[in-house]
């Protein structure tokens, strides 16, 4: 079965994040504001989750109609096929959206698609679900999604200390790509705060997988082949041949870098030491 999946991007870096994607060996699409569009499977949506930087978050397309009214809405929603993609035992949640369209009340079309999932398929609803349908509804057409990733995928798992004003993991892999760093380079960073740049690096030239330590709102998803995914994560790593510095003034920061530098494993090609930008030196 193949689906549209759409790769959220940061702002600006859509073109990046593309070549990240045909890179890796997905099929893209398309590319346009916002993000980038990939044909693919279930397995795909598993590997784009599990082994891009630079996506913040990855979106399965479930399902497409045209609704002029809530009526229509309601009862076009309790047509899709919930349980080809949804568990009738995992609790979901809807964010729904409105642009240009006849149904202008966001909060009733949540309430209306929420209804047909919980009437139709039997799971409940809960402010606090683990699985998220995201209802986009532009010019009275409905493009229904689920989120399949769940926390922004940014979020690695190994990134406790954060510092005053933190740059997310995938922004930071998506320019390091930008500059054309490919791991054979040293990277060094002179305001590292929680050490992003250098740690990207190192994964990067370590062949570490970025979704490693998380676990993502897939799991839980009608499907899911726990032992295929295990066997998708069990890939070749090695020893970078460089290392990857950051400097900052702040020891606290210093301090943090290294705990999340072991936390991701590559405490040992990564160093952190306390210096202002005006004691570095080429």
């Amino acid at each position: 079965m193949t689906f549209e999946i759409f790769l959220v991007a940061p702002p600006g870096l859509e073109p990046v994040l593309a070549d990240e994607a045909r890179a890796a060996g997905f099929e893209v699409t398309g590319t346009l504001p916002g993000g980038v569009t990939l044909a693919g499977g279930w397995p795909e949506v598993w590997r784009a989750n599990l082994t891009l930087r630079g996506a913040t978050r990855v979106l399965a397309r479930i399902g497409e109609f045209r609704a002029f009214h809530l009526a229509q809405l309601d009862k076009r929603a309790r047509k899709v096929d919930w349980a080809s993609v949804l568990r009738p035992d995992v609790p979901v949640r809807v964010e729904a959206s409105t642009k240009r369209s006849k149904i202008y009340h966001a909060g009733a079309a949540t309430q209306r698609i929420e209804r047909a999932i919980h009437e139709e398929l039997g799971a409940e609803i809960a402010a606090d679900a683990p699985v998220q349908i995201k209802a986009r509804i532009d010019d009275d057409l409905v493009t229904l999604s689920v989120d399949t990733s769940g926390e922004s995928l940014h979020k690695r798992g190994h990134k406790l200390f954060t510092g005053k004003a933190p740059m997310r993991e995938n922004l930071a892999a998506l320019i390091l790509r930008a500059c054309g760093f490919d791991g054979r380079e040293p990277v060094v960073d002179p305001m590292c705060g929680s050490g992003t740049f250098p740690i990207e690096a190192a994964e990067i030239a370590a062949g570490l997988l970025p979704g490693r330590d998380r676990s993502f709102a897939f799991e839980h998803l009608a499907g899911f082949d726990a032992a295929a995914f295990a066997a998708m994560k069990a890939v070749p790593t090695h020893t970078p041949a460089t290392r990857f510095y950051g400097f900052d003034r702040d020891a606290g920061a210093i301090k943090g870098a290294t705990e999340n530098a072991a936390r991701a494993g590559v405490a040992d090609v990564t160093s952190f030491a306390r210096a202002p930008v005006s004691e570095l030196a080429r």
